[in-house]
């Protein structure tokens, strides 16, 4: 019996670590993830796992969410919402399933979700979790722009502008309003009246890159010939500055620039995610040695640092390389760079806050 135990123990802490290894990958990719993933107890009737990408497309707490079920069935869209729960059943029932439907937000917007639902069972076959990861599929054209503070009279001229011109157009009245909304906004431009007398407006896209919202600002006030207002929108973060009046064509080539680099983050974004998610999928044992690789190791110098043969590393190379989509070494390293970098918003942030600093 005691020789059992002796070759027993080592493998049950090997399945330990594999399995504690397994959930800190699940939890990497959750968390950096921009499509929510879920995990429902058929038991307690409650969500036992909600990643944080609820937040930006629910538009709800995700804390809010987890203590209450019915506000996810709350949020789903009328005509969507019997059909929904009848797929919902059928995966407590061992269905797998990809559904799409609506939702409404808070802010009365709709967006569309694709959810790719399965059931999780226990050792005995019988279904214990329902779980799924939602994306929204929604088509945002980045034809959005938000006309923030000012008069009346002010926000109605513009908005017929940029109605005109074929954007889509919300109108907040004041810069509160705007902040308060800005973490649950469909990505857009914001143009902001700014004013010497508030300061407060100045710090707008500050505050949106400190909070690593991607809104644009392009800003716009009366200098009245003090050249500091622009300066002071510039060095805040605005992508622009124009000076009351401006030209229709002006505005429009402002916010036509605004939303095209919306869109090009967009893409870089989506290509980071992918990486990510790839260099989550790694084993620890490959990743240490991939960071071996992106420290100019060799397999011989890498073996000798982790301890392990160099023929053992290349086998680790090899299950890396694929596991990355990398025909090559140079593209391994290029992909597993994206993947450990901070998103395109994260690294704005960073620059357009500190950026400033030493001018």
């Amino acid at each position: 019996d005691r020789h059992v135990v002796v070759q027993t123990f080592p493998k049950r802490k090997r399945a330990d670590e594999q399995m504690r290894e397994s959930e800190e990958r699940f939890t990497l990719f959750a968390e950096h993830s921009t499509s929510v993933l879920w995990i429902f107890d058929a038991k307690t009737n409650r969500l036992e796992y909600l990643s944080r990408a609820c937040e930006q497309i629910w538009g709800e707490s995700r804390d809010v969410l987890m203590e209450d079920w019915s506000r996810w069935t709350e949020r789903l869209h009328p005509d969507d919402r019997e059909h929904v729960l009848d797929v919902f059943k059928g995966v407590l029932g061992g269905d797998s399933t990809t559904c799409e439907y609506r939702i409404t937000r808070a802010d009365g917007s709709v967006r569309w979700i694709r959810d790719t639902l399965f059931p999780i069972r226990d050792e005995h076959g019988r279904v214990r979790q329902a779980a799924g990861l939602a994306q929204d599929i929604t088509r945002h054209e980045g034809a959005l722009v938000y006309v923030v503070d000012g008069g009346e009279a002010a926000r109605q001229a513009l908005t017929r502008m940029l109605q005109g011109a074929g954007y889509q157009v919300k109108v907040f009245a004041t810069v509160r309003a705007f902040l308060e909304a800005a973490p649950v906004l469909v990505p857009g431009c914001a143009v902001l009246n700014v004013s010497a007398v508030d300061a407060g407006d100045l710090m707008v896209p500050r505050r949106l890159m400190a909070r690593r919202i991607g809104l644009p600002v392009v800003a716009t006030g009366e200098r009245r010939g003090d050249v500091g207002l622009a300066v002071q929108a510039m060095k805040a973060g605005a992508i622009d500055y124009l000076e009351v009046p401006y030209t229709t064509d002006a505005l429009l080539a402002a916010v036509a620039s605004a939303l095209a680099g919306i869109q090009d983050a967009a893409v870089g974004n989506r290509e980071a995610e992918d990486a990510r998610s790839r260099v989550a999928a790694l084993s620890a044992r490959e990743r240490e040695v991939l960071h071996g690789l992106l420290k100019g190791g060799t397999n011989k110098t890498i073996g000798k640092e982790l301890g392990i043969s160099p023929r053992t590393v290349e086998i680790h190379r090899a299950h890396l390389m694929d596991r990355l989509g990398a025909h090559t070494l140079p593209e391994a390293v290029l992909k597993a760079t994206a993947g450990l970098k901070p998103s395109t918003s994260q690294n704005e942030a960073k620059r357009r806050g500190d950026g400033w600093r030493g001018q």
